[in-house]
């Protein structure tokens, strides 16, 4: 689970931070002083767990929110009952009518209360477990513009992800969609069956053919690259994927 703490109180980021480190949890945490600075780096990994304080300097946390909902609105991704949970941190309880538009899991008024945070935390983790199994079980949707048309792509229809200068091409069984994306962000957004296997593919390992040391070929006909610095992490996750797809 990644977790966010993001205000613009060093005093109070260190307090979560040893409050989270004591319950002992699989986490990795990254702590912010600004939406700003939060903002940045959600652009570059996802948060499943966001405590956000609502008044900060510059921009505050209710305008930092909003924005990060409107990125998952691109994305395609539900706002209601979606990631990052979010957890306001505030001393001023009248800014809690506004921030119910932005969905927030819960809120916790300053100054913490060690029992009412473990509570509170026992209750996003178990929302965090429900929403991860359900994102597995259901068929991941993408959003993709190309030139004025979107369009939904169904992630098990893609063959596999290419990645060509700023542009990303999924090839599926009988067509090629070209848009302007990252190669990385579909790396973080795709399930596990993908594999990225060099730095200019992204595979599906529900249409691996067979593979080589040096090669994969897919099961439309196409053969791909595999990164030597990748090959034994790949027939790792390959094995691992077609032992869970037999159970």
């Amino acid at each position: 689970m990644n977790v966010a703490i993001c205000d613009d109180e060093e005093y109070v980021r260190s307090y979560i931070r040893r409050l989270l480190e004591r319950q002992k949890m699989d986490c990795k945490i990254k702590e912010f002083s600004s939406g700003e600075e939060l903002l940045r780096s959600a652009k570059e990994e996802a948060i499943d767990l966001l405590f956000l304080d609502i008044s900060m300097e510059g921009m505050d946390g209710l305008t930092a929110a909003k924005q990060l909902r409107n990125q998952a609105l691109q994305r395609g991704e539900a706002i209601w009952g979606g990631l990052p949970l979010l957890i306001f941190v505030t001393g001023y309880p009248e800014y809690a009518k506004d921030a119910f538009s932005v969905h927030p899991f819960h809120f916790l008024g300053k100054p913490i209360k060690e029992k009412e945070f473990e509570e509170v935390l026992e209750q996003a983790v178990r929302e965090y477990q429900c929403l991860t199994v359900r994102k597995q079980e259901m068929p991941r949707e993408l959003l993709v513009r190309t030139g004025t048309t979107t369009r939904k792509v169904l992630s098990e229809e893609i063959y596999y992800v290419e990645s060509s200068n700023r542009k990303v091409i999924l090839c599926l069984n009988h067509e090629k969609i070209i848009y302007y994306g990252r190669i990385g962000q579909l790396e973080e957004e795709l399930s596990e069956s993908f594999f990225r296997v060099h730095r200019g593919y992204l595979i599906n390992m529900k249409y691996v053919e067979r593979y080589s040391r040096t090669e994969v070929w897919m099961k439309n006909g196409d053969s791909l690259l595999i990164s030597k610095y990748k090959y034994q992490d790949f027939v790792k996750a390959y094995l691992n994927y077609i032992s869970e797809e037999k159970r």
